[in-house]
């Protein structure tokens, strides 16, 4: 059982400065993800913001086009 403990012990010590060694490496992958988490979410908002801005284009489009068309009804009869 020693022996085992011991053989595990060494092998656990053998492993600790790998270990060490990845834990930047680890920080850093983390940091990247929470960029690229943060444009993304700047993106998707930028997305939304067009979308709002288009919705209301059209809107105005479909307006016009009403009124447009109310006019020529109109100006149609007053010439008949």
């Amino acid at each position: 059982f020693l022996a085992m403990r011991t053989r595990y012990l060494v092998v656990t010590t053998r492993f600790l400065p790998v270990r060490t060694r990845f834990l930047p490496v680890r920080t850093r992958f983390l940091a990247m993800r929470t960029r690229f988490l943060s444009v993304r979410t700047r993106f998707l908002a930028m997305r939304t913001k067009f979308l709002a801005v288009r919705t209301r284009f059209m809107a105005v489009k479909t307006t016009f086009l009403v009124v447009r068309t109310r006019f020529l009804v109109v100006r149609t009869r007053f010439l008949a």
